[in-house]
């Protein structure tokens, strides 16, 4: 932004500047003018010339590219094991004791799941 009004101001200054214009010998100033270009055509010129550069100036910025972020690993605890619905299975063994007429005690597999931590 600052580049491109440094360029407007100078060009604007260089075409308010340059108004003299030179007659030949032996003319009068209305001959002289004809097919000149007018102070007018010069500064629009300037302007639209500075525009133009200031446009250019600000096509080569860059951008940053944001990138798909990474879907994190999702991990059980031990050896565990995620399931097809992606739930943890795990099994501990449970001491069950039975008292009555017959004692006894029985080794039982317990399956539980939960959720992975990520």
């Amino acid at each position: 932004m600052k580049k491109s009004l440094v360029s407007l101001l100078i060009g604007a200054s260089l075409a308010f500047s340059a108004t003299a214009q030179d007659q030949a010998g032996g003319n009068t100033s209305g001959e002289s003018a004809t097919g000149g270009i007018a102070t007018s055509t010069i500064a629009t010129g300037v302007v639209a010339a500075g525009i133009a550069a200031a446009v250019i100036s600000n096509n080569r910025g860059s951008s940053d590219v944001i990138e798909d972020p990474v879907e994190p690993t999702p991990t059980c605890n031990g050896d565990d094991e995620i399931n097809s619905d992606g739930f943890c299975v795990g099994t501990t063994n449970t001491v069950t004791s039975v008292t009555g007429t017959v004692t006894g005690t029985t080794m039982t597999a317990v399956t539980f799941t939960y959720m992975p931590s990520l």
